[in-house]
């Protein structure tokens, strides 16, 4: 079995990164590692790495190959690792923003995948949107509060909007993969979880519902019902201003979100 970089910065390449990335696993093993994530499909650790003579904290991520049918199915597929490089440079090339992707490395035994490892910056500072929410605009009072939390739905509406608008479609935009930089008193996004992210010449109204219900099944949780309604006022920009257009998004919203509740309820039985 060989692991070998199928994509590295120029910092990594010119330096030790080859040597460390012929096995990745071995850094999981540095007590410097924090495992964040260990699942039966990914392992995520969070450490310091020397990049460019500089350390940095970066996040590692291995895709584990936990089935025959995948493990075939690498010889026309891509990995976890190459997916989610792709995605995270579909992102950057048009203006959104992520954790800068610094490599991406897959493992194979007679051609056949065995596990793929993604490594990228940490993003100094960053909090879920669920956390910074329930912890930070949630807790503010007052008519400073009120603004600051129609500031976040805004941006974070007008982020989904642009997605859309340029055909990014991400398969899991739920609030723990959208991470929050606060700036003063305005607030950026970077995406996470980007193996999952395709671009298309116009996104469907079916995909761009089901983004909306991951959010609002989420985030929604902890948000009142005129929160929810100007999040959508905003996403929908002229649209909203259409009653019977209107009525439509909330009733499929509505519709796909409780059978979305129905499902998980009965896999957890």
């Amino acid at each position: 079995m060989g692991c070998s970089s199928i994509w590295l910065v120029p910092e990594l390449a010119a330096g030790p990164g080859p040597a460390l990335l012929a096995d990745p696993d071995g850094l999981f093993l540095r007590a410097e590692c924090e495992i964040v994530k260990d699942q039966k499909k990914i392992r995520v650790g969070r450490l310091p790495l020397e990049i460019g003579g500089a350390v940095r904290r970066v996040y590692l991520k291995r895709y584990n190959v936990f089935s025959w049918r995948y493990r075939l199915g690498s010889l026309w597929m891509a990995s976890g690792a190459a997916r989610s490089w792709i995605g995270a440079n579909l992102l950057l090339e048009a203006g959104f923003r992520t954790g800068r992707p610094l490599a991406a490395v897959e493992c194979r035994s007679g051609g056949l995948l065995t596990k793929s490892f993604y490594l990228s910056e940490e993003v100094p500072g960053a909090r879920t949107a669920d956390d910074y929410w329930r912890q930070e605009l949630s807790r503010s009072g007052g008519t400073g509060g009120f603004r600051r939390r129609r500031g976040f739905l805004a941006r974070l509406a007008e982020l989904f909007r642009a997605l859309h608008g340029r055909g990014l479609y991400h398969n899991d935009l739920k609030d723990a993969n959208i991470l929050t930089l606060p700036d003063g008193a305005v607030e950026t996004f970077y995406l996470l979880d980007l193996e999952g992210i395709r671009r298309y010449r116009s996104l469907s109204r079916r995909r761009q519902i089901k983004n909306v219900v991951q959010l609002n099944r989420t985030l929604g949780r902890f948000l009142r019902a005129p929160e929810k309604l100007f999040w959508l006022k905003v996403y929908l920009g002229e649209g909203f201003a259409h009653r019977n257009e209107k009525r439509r998004w909330i009733r499929q919203i509505l519709v796909e979100s409780r059978r979305r509740d129905r499902l998980s309820l009965r896999k957890g039985n």
